[in-house]
């Protein structure tokens, strides 16, 4: 009977190192292979931006529907993840400028400060995607004792391209509307994104602007505004 070979201590804990160095390794060759593959798990996908039907701001008479028009800012709002509160809601003005095409010449304005006295006002300015604000200019209103009208925009989301007097531009980035094109004469361009500035440059000065393609919302701050005060190239618009 032939005596069992048996394994040195050292031997033994030399190859069972080996054995868990080349498992310690090829685990971590497969951790390594798994962390360098792309991480797709999460991606956001491209928002795209409401759309907005004219015609749903509208009754069978035709009068334009100022609630829908809210309701449909208030969906830019969210689309932008701007904050929807209560004091948004009670502020927010609309209108179409009694053009009858809404999502093309309408705006809505939230007036948080307006003091006649201190000369001096705060409002946002919301733009669907592509609205055009009609040119026009303030005048003063002597009898009230109000200046001609001074402001300046910052954009806070989306885009907007603003136009005024000077230098104009050869082919306007934007496709002016049919109804407004023969009464724009301010074609110095401007295109704003969020965090820059723009506004009118002197007393008077003829501006309007138009909405990038996922719409825009702006703070303005300027001087006393009044309706009493404003001018617009259109004879035909109601404000």
């Amino acid at each position: 009977m032939h005596d069992t070979p048996r394994i040195g201590r050292r031997a033994a804990c030399l190859s069972l190192f080996g054995l868990g160095g080349g498992l310690l390794a090829a685990g971590h060759a497969v951790g390594q292979e798994k962390s360098d593959k792309p991480k797709t798990k999460g991606t956001k996908k491209p928002r795209t931006p409401p759309v907005f039907n004219n015609a749903d701001y509208y009754g069978p008479d035709g009068k334009f529907n100022e609630e829908a028009a809210k309701k449909a800012y208030l969906a830019l709002c969210r689309y932008f993840g701007y904050p929807v509160t209560d004091n948004l809601r009670k502020n927010l003005f609309v209108t179409d400028y009694g053009l009858g095409c809404f999502t093309e010449l309408g705006l809505a304005a939230a007036v948080w400060v307006n003091e006649k006295e201190s000369n001096y006002a705060s409002l946002e300015v919301l733009l669907l995607p592509n609205q055009m604000i009609p040119e026009h200019w303030h005048v003063a209103v002597e009898a009230e004792g109000v200046k001609p009208k001074m402001e300046s925009w910052v954009v806070r989301y989306g885009s907007t391209f603003t136009y005024g007097e000077g230098q104009p531009v050869a082919k306007p980035a934007v496709k002016i509307h049919p109804l407004q094109a023969k009464h724009v004469s301010a074609l110095c361009e401007k295109p704003l994104r969020p965090g820059e500035v723009a506004g009118v440059t002197k007393v008077g000065e003829k501006h309007w602007q138009q909405a990038g393609p996922e719409g825009c919302i702006l703070t303005e701050v300027s001087t006393y505004h009044t309706g009493a005060a404003v001018r617009f190239s259109d004879p035909k618009i109601k404000f």
